[in-house]
């Protein structure tokens, strides 16, 4: 065997540490994040990402087929609505589940991804799909579930419209986020529960309890 025949040295080895792959996933996350808290999302873009993370758009666009999509997988990164579906309280749970929203947007960075998803998705379908199903979609199944179990252990009334309570939930919510009138808080969360809790949990009085209602 001649020189020119001889394998090349280590290049049977794996390659060591972190795959390529991921480096460049992770790469790419990472400059998408800083450029959101440096620049805003106005001039937030895939060319300004590829720049800062190194690689080609189509590097981006093999993981990302749209802005929207990258935004939707760094808004939902790490998230967990903290509820509980065997909780006993769904006081606490609701609060639970409505501030885990709010934590994440009292973050500028997660503002400013939310806010540039909805302005994306007035005129990007994909996009609008997108933030429906990865974002509104499991958020309000989980509430769903919630106020189903909370009927089923007799918390709540049978006869309550589970789908416009989820839209009380977070209307408000929304609506603060869309035109930033009023602060996203804690004391938003409480002062929201104390409008809906009534409807949630009638007074006895009213006759519209599910123990009564059974008595009839």
């Amino acid at each position: 065997m001649t020189n020119s025949e001889l394998p090349t040295p280590n290049a049977a080895e794996p390659t060591r540490g972190r795959p390529r792959n991921l480096q460049t996933h992770e790469a790419i996350l990472d400059a998408a994040r800083t450029l959101l808290r440096r620049e805003g999302e106005t001039r937030f873009s895939i060319e300004q990402v590829a720049s800062a993370a190194g690689v080609s758009k189509a590097s981006i666009y093999r993981r990302w087929p749209t802005k929207g999509a990258l935004l939707v997988d760094l808004y939902m990164e790490g998230f967990s609505d903290g509820v509980r579906q065997d909780a006993r309280s769904l006081r606490s749970e609701i609060r639970r589940y409505l501030l885990a929203t709010v934590e994440r947007l009292k973050d500028p960075l997660w503002r400013r991804i939310l806010c540039s998803l909805m302005a994306e998705g007035q005129y990007d379908p994909v996009t609008s799909d997108l933030l429906r199903d990865r974002v509104v979609g499991p958020r309000r199944a989980a509430g769903l579930a919630l106020l189903t179990k909370a009927v089923e252990t007799e918390q709540i009334p049978d006869n309550l419209d589970h789908d416009l309570i989820l839209d009380l939930l977070f209307g408000p919510l929304w609506y603060r986020l869309l035109f930033a009138h009023a602060p996203i808080d804690d004391d938003f969360v409480d002062r929201l529960l104390k409008q809906v809790e009534p409807i949630l949990f009638p007074s006895p009085s009213l006759g519209s309890s599910t123990t009564e209602r059974k008595l009839t």
